[in-house]
């Protein structure tokens, strides 16, 4: 196994551990077990899911999303003169996507009691077992630094010269401790009120906006930025800015280059005040914060009270035993499992900020967007979110315990599948069409509603038909093994669907009474086409092939 970088660095301060009687060698062997661990574990934002058989992922493959990111922000603040509001930027921006990170990529390592009541019942000194959990999160944060504020660095030396260093590298240093005492405080004030499941909901929460700013916000990010004005920006002082952290890294550029007036100073002084106050008061909680961490040890459980609506709703939609069960089945999965929560919302993200995204492409004249009145066209592609959708759910974290189908004796899967599908309505495809006919409704003043209400009728209608392509046994299939290649043709089959539904569309526009036929049309689609349910399954789940 090659070894780490990291590791042979810190072998060059074995004899300062030895010195402070630390067990430098079994420390060693902790941090290396615990950093090969990290490189067989699939980041948060990964999007590309590995095979058992693939080969562990470099560094670099690792980090390729933050190296991304890091160059993007490098570019942007590359064009500011103004030394206050490039470091604004740089600041709010690397605490934003830093804290993200951390919380959503590397809570296991912050939250862990596991790695205690292992190595801590072995003749180990807790010393060095805290030591170890210490290191490996400075190792991770220097990695993410690195990638992050790495290309930034390397603007300003080109904008300012090599004196910039070891301002920034100090400021770095800061950030991090302060993007570190935030995080924990957070779990504190959270596991001091609340069960450790809130905790783990909030961290999954975090996770899927991650994912949904890595994915679209770049899209977003590039057509607000007006890149010719960035030099013209001046930093205004304001007394309320003593207050915001985020405005405080730019002063020590501000006083090396420019010099400064007194509030900088005090920006200055309170770069290392807030920090290491913080980190004194974070000393005297640690003890306390280990007790609250005992609450990730239990799992934490529902009110009875909860889910009263989605209880109403199922007994309404499904007069079938077999359906209202399937349905309030598939509502717990999608409630409970967070790996599967975690590629199904980045995709319902995108189907709403694609129409928007294409709505914003327009041209502008003055404040007033000009509308051609084919924009709810833009509306379909929510409809094409609809295959990503219907395949993820035949995928689970907990995907073994689909063999209660079998053992169930469902020979028959039509009334499960209705079930399922009516969930995924419920809890994804009205509301995203809701929401999205929302955000028109604000933006054309009313001015498509028909066809809002047209194509969510068409989001309905072809649910049974895209179900028939795509579903298997539900959430019998490991999650970390989904991946669309091999469904490109049923992924053509279904734009297809989509594509015909908006041509009708379109063309209902230029007949007489033609939105009034397609809505009959789409009514008689609907009424006909839920019963025709698939009632065998596609292809075999994974506990059969094996």
């Amino acid at each position: 196994m090659n070894e780490f970088l990291s590791l042979k660095i810190l072998d060059s301060f074995k004899k300062i551990f030895k010195l402070f009687g630390i067990n430098y060698e079994v420390l060693r062997i902790i941090l290396k077990t615990k950093l090969t661990l990290d490189l067989r574990r699939a980041p948060a934002i990964n999007t590309n899911n590995r095979r058992k058989d693939e080969e562990q992922t470099s560094i670099l493959k690792g980090y390729l999303l933050h190296l991304i990111f890091g160059v993007f922000l490098a570019f942007f603040i590359y064009f500011m003169k103004d030394e206050m509001i490039r470091m604004m930027y740089f600041s709010g921006a690397f605490f934003f996507m830093t804290t993200m990170y951390l919380i959503s990529d590397f809570s296991f390592v912050l939250l862990d009691t596991k790695d205690k009541n292992i190595l801590l019942t072995k003749p180990l000194d807790s010393r060095t077992v805290s030591l170890s959990k210490v290191l490996h999160i400075l190792i991770y944060m220097f990695r993410l630094n690195a990638f992050i504020a790495g290309p930034s660095l390397a603007a300003m030396v080109m904008s300012n010269g090599p004196l910039v260093i070891p301002i920034f590298l100090f400021e770095i240093l800061m950030i991090d401790l302060i993007i570190f005492l935030v995080t924990a405080f957070i779990y504190l004030l959270v596991l001091r009120f609340f069960d450790g499941e809130l905790l783990r909901n909030i961290i999954n929460v975090i996770q899927i906006l991650l994912t949904i700013v890595v994915t679209v916000g770049y899209q977003i990010a590039v057509r607000m930025i007006d890149f010719t004005s960035l030099q013209d920006v001046k930093y205004i002082f304001n007394t309320t800015h003593y207050f915001n952290p985020i405005l405080w890294f730019g002063a020590p550029f501000e006083i090396v280059f420019h010099g400064g007036e007194s509030y900088l100073y005090v920006f200055t002084a309170l770069i290392i005040i807030v920090p290491a106050a913080s980190f004194a008061y974070y000393l005297a909680l640690s003890k306390k914060m280990e007790r609250l961490l005992l609450k990730l040890e239990g799992e934490g459980r529902e009110r009875p009270a909860k889910h009263r609506i989605e209880k109403l709703v199922g007994f309404i939609i499904n007069r079938n035993e077999v359906s209202k069960q399937a349905f309030h089945f598939s509502n717990a999965m999608f409630r409970s499992d967070r790996s599967l929560k975690l590629k199904i919302y980045p995709a319902l993200s995108t189907g709403i900020l694609l129409p928007v995204l294409m709505i914003f492409n327009m041209r502008m004249r003055g404040q007033q967007l000009e509308a051609t009145g084919y924009e709810y066209l833009y509306l379909y592609f929510n409809l094409i979110m609809f295959p990503t959708i219907y395949y993820l759910v035949n995928y689970s974290s907990a995907w073994k315990g689909s063999y209660i189908f079998a053992s169930s004796g469902f020979n028959n899967m039509e009334n499960v599948y209705r079930g399922l599908m009516r969930s995924m309505a419920c809890r994804f495809f009205i509301p995203l069409i809701i929401l999205n006919g929302v955000i028109y409704t604000i933006i054309f003043r009313f001015r498509f509603t028909m066809d809002i209400i047209t194509l969510l009728m068409a989001g309905i209608a072809i649910m049974p038909f895209i179900g028939k392509i795509y579903l298997s046994v539900p959430f019998s299939m490991p999650i970390d093994e989904s991946n669309q290649k091999d469904t490109f043709g049923k992924f053509l089959l279904s734009l297809g669907i989509v594509g015909v539904l908006a041509v009708l569309h379109f063309f209902s526009h230029s007949v007489t009474m033609g939105t009034g036929i397609y809505l009959a049309v789409l009514l008689a689609v609907i009424l006909t086409g839920w019963k025709f349910i698939p009632e065998k399954i596609n292809s075999l789940p994974i506990w059969q092939k094996r």
